[in-house]
């Protein structure tokens, strides 16, 4: 006995009658649908995951049999969809699948989960049927019990809350019920996981020829979560209504489903799936001459249709999956008579709109009677990319740091999406060779931010300061919407923030690299960031000498560095001077190697530097002497002496398998600029990028890869003569 099932069931309940306070549907309509539960939310999570729906009917033709529960197309041109059978005028028999003497029927379904891990977050077992009222009534619990299995398992004795039953009378007295009942079996699908479910003894009715209207079934309505998948906001509805025509008069109502909250990105038609299910709906009733409408659901007055659910009879006892039959079932029906659980994209076309709290449901018929059951949607959250561009300026205006000078570093960026970023801000982090200049930061435009010079203190004045970690001096900014002093707010997709601040060189210039680095959050907090880095030096303006190249190495015992440099021409140059620092700031000369004079041709120039020094890196510079005394500076190259920048054991990507990002988690020594590469199996490259990695904990993220075809590729990261591969597979 799953007695558990009802403990749980009932708890769930008791919170479900409160929610719906606040979330029940409104309607309106014609005719007289009738609603027996109006809808209500019975769950809402934002997680990497999706839903899932699986299920069954457990009656079948007992005259027409195989032929007339397959038949999808009945010969009278009205398309697939569409049959000559419905059980209307069927002798309905039970279906009885399982081979268990004391099951009176059953039917099977098969879950399909994605790969890797899943967690089902919420799990909801529905059966119904048509009854003859004599039934229930000599067995009040009749309507409450049914048997679930997992694989070729024990079955399981599920009883519902008696609260947990929807039922209507087809007649005023006497006559038949239509109901379903519904139960909890989160942690029974949790614990079992994909395979096949089995269902048996759903309380129903059977029929002899031309009875007409029995039916029974189950279905299963899952959220689940996996961290390979996609972000989305999940919704799921409970309800049960009445949808009749009498006398060949249309009927329709119309059902606004509240606590929606599409998420602040534009949808795809993919990005938005809803997942509904019905009660006797019939393949052989829909549009007629007299009767143009049929059958039919709308979302936002927009009517919903593919291959296999058409315009006119959406309600046609079929299981489907975006226009295709589901087979993964026993019996493998086309024509369920009497259920229909249904997949459809709705992200583009359907009026839903990012932000939307609501949508509206339309449910009509002209001829037919069917009961709409519960509705799930899963609506695609996009990540956030808040970009940083930085940029600097001397005061001098000659692209090169003097003596004393004061730098003025610009940082701009933008939420490039597509998805909403939270809890924003940037950090830069100064380098040791320049002074902040103090109550330098100003904010020249930001979402949120407040406009104008700011103060260096963490106070009410601003959302901005500096502060010191360690030796370093940094400064932050706080962005966005609702940002405060001490945390970040929130930045649509456009919007952005221009910000900039001061320092000072030293007395003997040096060059200066610094990195900034932008900060945002997604709806379920995941880090997003993005850098950019600015370089002034003492050359600063253009060369006389055009380098194609300019690189150090170490040699394979550790002992010399391996410079060589390439340049594309040369102008009146006399000689190279290699000068190496252990600061970055102060240089001495090694060597000097002569010049080419004046050439337009290209030239190769190679030099072995011993190492005679214990510092941990060691920094190297081309000094270009003019035949007329004229110097300038190339951008300087760091050799890291004390073995590999990047700490392996501290290196990891994830998710793998992926969707559509690839995260890496980077621990570096020190500051590098680092090559990221994608490449398939066959060599051919993808995606490559470079990234100035901090010192310290880092997160890139690959968010340009959602378009690759599923398959293995090799992911490379380098920098200088070290390289990590990691084979990643895209889902």
């Amino acid at each position: 006995m799953l007695t558990k099932f009802t403990t749980r069931a009932m708890s769930l309940f008791v919170a479900l009658a409160c929610l719906a306070t606040t979330t029940n549907a409104q309607q309106t309509g014609i005719g007289n649908p009738y609603a027996v539960n109006a809808y209500q939310q019975v769950y809402s999570g934002v997680f990497k995951g999706g839903t899932a729906v699986i299920g069954n009917t457990n009656m079948t033709s007992g005259v027409d049999g195989v032929a007339a529960m397959n038949n999808i197309n009945g010969g009278d041109n009205r398309g697939v969809g569409y049959t000559i059978y419905g059980n209307d005028n069927q002798a309905m028999d039970f279906v009885d699948i399982d081979g268990v003497a004391i099951t009176q029927n059953s039917s099977s379904a098969n879950l399909s989960l994605p790969a890797g891990s899943n967690t089902i977050k919420f799990a909801r077992l529905y059966w119904g049927g048509r009854i003859e009222r004599s039934a229930v009534v000599s067995k009040p619990d009749t309507l409450r019990k049914v048997k679930i299995r997992f694989g070729n398992g024990a079955y399981n004795n599920v009883t519902a809350p008696a609260a947990n039953v929807d039922q209507y009378g087809l007649q005023a007295t006497g006559g038949d019920w239509a109901y379903q009942t519904w139960t909890d079996v989160t942690a029974f699908v949790q614990g079992s996981g994909a395979g096949t479910y089995t269902v048996a003894d759903v309380p129903a009715s059977q029929t002899t020829n031309g009875t007409g209207g029995r039916y029974a079934g189950w279905s299963i309505v899952i959220a689940y979560e996996n961290p390979n998948s996609l972000l989305n906001s999940v919704r799921v509805y409970h309800g049960f209504y009445q949808i009749a025509s009498t006398n060949n008069d249309p009927k329709n109502i119309s059902v606004t489903l509240n606590g929606l909250n599409v998420p602040n990105n534009s949808l795809a038609s993919t990005d938005a799936v809803m997942s509904v299910m019905g009660w006797e709906g019939d393949g052989h009733l829909g549009a007629t001459g007299n009767n143009p409408q049929g059958d039919y659901i709308k979302v936002n007055n927009v009517v919903v249709s593919n291959a296999t659910n058409l315009a006119t009879n959406f309600w046609n006892g079929s299981i489907t999956k975006n226009g295709a039959y589901v087979t993964t079932k026993n019996p493998n029906y086309a024509n369920q008579m009497g259920i229909d659980i249904d997949e459809v994209n709705v992200g583009t076309g359907f009026g839903i709109q990012p932000n939307a709290t609501s949508v509206t449901v339309t449910f009509g018929t002209e001829q037919d009677q069917y009961f709409p059951s519960y509705f799930a949607f899963a609506l695609r959250v996009k990540d956030p990319l808040v970009t940083i561009d930085k940029t600097v300026a001397d005061a001098s205006g000659n692209n090169l740091i003097e003596s004393n000078e004061i730098l003025t570093y610009t940082l701009t960026g933008t939420n490039v999406g597509p998805g909403v970023a939270k809890g924003v801000f940037v950090v830069d982090s100064l380098p040791t060779n320049v002074t902040y200049i103090p109550n330098s930061m100003e904010v020249i435009s930001g979402t949120g931010m407040t406009i104008g010079a700011q103060t260096d203190a963490v106070d009410a004045a601003d959302k901005s300061f500096k502060a010191v970690n360690g030796t370093r001096n940094y400064v932050k900014f706080f962005i966005g919407t609702n940002s405060t002093n001490a945390a970040g707010g929130t930045l649509q997709v456009g919007q952005g923030y221009n910000v900039r601040f001061k320092v000072q060189g030293q007395a003997i210039p040096g060059s200066v690299t610094n990195t900034a680095t932008s900060y945002a959050f997604s709806e379920i907090n995941e880090l997003f960031t993005d850098v950019s880095t600015a370089v002034i030096s003492p050359s600063g303006g253009p060369l006389s000498v055009k380098l194609v190249s300019f690189t150090g190495v170490l040699n394979n015992n550790k002992t010399a560095t391996l410079l060589n440099w390439i340049t594309e021409s040369e102008l009146n140059n006399k000689a190279f001077e290699v000068q190496r620092s252990e600061d970055a700031v102060h240089f001495t000369t090694r060597t000097t190697v002569g010049g080419n004079g004046t050439t337009g041709t290209r030239h190769s120039y190679s030099y072995t530097d011993a190492l005679n020094t214990n510092a941990k890196v060691v920094y190297y510079r081309l000094k270009v002497i003019d035949n007329d005394g004229k110097v300038s500076y190339s951008n300087v190259v760091a050799v890291k002496l004390d073995g590999s920048a990047f700490s392996v054991e501290k290196m990891s990507v994830y998710p793998n398998p992926f969707v559509s990002d690839v995260k890496v988690f980077i621990n570096s020594k020190q500051q590098v600029t680092a090559n990221f590469r994608v490449v398939g199996l066959d060599g051919r490259q993808i995606s490559t990028r470079k990234v100035a990695i901090e010192t310290g904990d880092n997160i890139v993220v690959m968010s340009d890869l959602q378009n690759l075809p599923k398959g293995t590729y090799i992911l490379e990261i380098s920098s200088g003569d070290e390289k990590y591969i990691k084979k990643i597979i895209k889902n």
